[in-house]
């Protein structure tokens, strides 16, 4: 704290995220594995210039360290373990402000403007190539050394207005840059997912986002309710390209990109005073995206396009000792892509596709139940704790994670048959937590 008006924030960030997956079927395995690694150091100050002005300000610096692709497999006796770690280094910074102002009793103004920019670092070769992708000549760069930077500005602003004391309206436009990508891959419905940076051949996604929302309060502001619409638009998506499967290449050499576009409505309830409270929230939205080399240039739905996403949670209080707590939650199942067909060329088993995410997972929906006990002392304690019971997916609910197609029998015998079987992730769990303060 400087004085009265002014005050900073400075904090130092580690990160470290690590993602891996494997796989079987009879005598064959697969692994596959991705990693990031960041470390953050960021400072943001608050300053009251004015009674109705609230400014904030500051930047950032962030090192990456991005693991993309480790792929990793075995066959029988034979171990397959390339040394495929094509590791990606990039700087990220930003400087920004905004400021709160309020124009009055009925207006609300939050306007701002952030600028950013990503340099990719070395170590990194680039490679030039001809139509058939074979290597003609490279580019190296050491450690440190700049490939590639990007930058932009976002501009952002909400107004807001108030009708009433219950009753205001709220309007939204911002422009925002993303350096770094969750890149799925629409044809396979395995969880290949792979978080990857912007390089030389990676550019950024830069969205607009629209949005406009009614809210009103009822019985002395008890409950809460709103209703919001959006729109977003984005350039730069990135994808696999159609066909692609795990391999000793880097990733960034099999993407496509295009570009994408959302849109819905979000509806909410909330109770915030009583024994009991809660909310109950439900959004319809649309997630579309298209890409030239994708699906033959027509729109399909992203793989986490969910219509239909409905949220109940309630709370109850006891008393002093005693909190209730439950959470189901609804979501439409993600969208896959599917094989339609099956026939043997030269006696192997092929399968012919759906256009890309045309089918659907089955909903996902689970209930949660919690009860969180917290002793009162009859003296002042320097160490206060209390205890939480909760069973997670109380009824079990095997919610699908990924569909793989299984074989059994033999084509040579006449007796083989192709099944589509589901993996699910988390039956019901119980848990006990002790959580304490001091």
């Amino acid at each position: 704290m400087f004085n009265r008006r002014l005050f900073a924030n400075t904090t130092l960030v580690y990160n470290d995220y690590k993602f891996k997956f494997s796989a079987s079927q009879e005598n064959f395995e697969i692994g596959l594995s991705s990693g990031i690694k960041d470390g953050t150091f960021k400072t943001d100050f608050d300053y009251y210039p004015l009674p109705n002005h609230k400014l904030k300000f500051g930047g950032l610096l962030t090192y990456h360290k991005f693991i993309p692709n480790v792929a990793s497999g075995r066959q029988d006796s034979v171990i397959f373990t390339p040394n495929n770690e094509s590791n990606k280094f990039a700087a990220e910074a930003a400087l920004y402000i905004q400021d709160d102002w309020e124009l009055g009793e009925k207006f609300k103004i939050n306007y701002g403007l952030r600028y950013t920019s990503f340099t990719q670092l070395g170590p990194y070769t680039r490679y030039t190539r001809d139509a058939d992708g074979n290597k003609l000549d490279s580019t190296a760069y050491g450690s440190f050394k700049p490939v590639k930077t990007y930058g932009g500005l976002e501009p952002r602003v909400t107004i807001r207005y108030a009708i009433d004391d219950e009753t205001s309206v709220k309007a939204a436009v911002s422009r925002n840059y993303q350096y770094i990508h969750l890149v799925s891959n629409s044809g396979n419905t395995l969880p290949t997912d792979l978080w990857v940076p912007s390089t030389y051949l990676v550019k950024p996604q830069i969205s607009w986002q629209y949005a406009a929302g009614f809210f009103k309060n009822f019985a002395d502001n008890k409950y809460e309710t709103s209703v919001e619409v959006y729109y977003k638009d984005m350039k730069n998506q990135v994808d696999y390209k159609e066909g692609y499967t795990p391999s000793l290449k880097d990733p960034e050499e099999e993407f496509v990109f295009g570009n994408g576009w959302s849109y819905g409505a979000e509806f909410l309830v909330n109770k915030q005073k009583g024994r009991l409270t809660g909310w109950i929230g439900y959004t319809l939205s649309w997630t579309w995206r298209k890409f030239k080399e994708l699906n033959y240039g027509i729109k399909f739905p992203t793989r986490y396009d969910r219509r239909h996403d409905l949220s109940v949670v309630a709370n109850y209080e006891q008393n002093s000792k005693w909190k209730f707590g439950a959470v189901l939650v609804y979501g439409t199942g993600n969208a896959i892509t599917l094989p339609e067909r099956f026939y043997f060329i030269n006696g192997v088993l092929t399968q012919e596709y759906s256009r890309l995410n045309q089918y659907r997972m089955k909903a996902y929906h689970r209930l949660d139940l919690s009860a969180t006990y917290t002793p009162v002392p009859k003296k002042k304690r320097r160490v206060n704790g209390y205890w939480v019971f909760s069973i997670y997916n109380v009824y079990s609910r095997l919610n699908p994670y990924f569909i793989y197609f299984d074989q059994e029998g033999s084509a040579v015998n006449g007796d083989l048959k192709v099944q589509a079987k589901q993996v699910s992730l988390f039956p019901v769990i119980p848990a006990v937590t002790w959580n304490f303060k001091f």
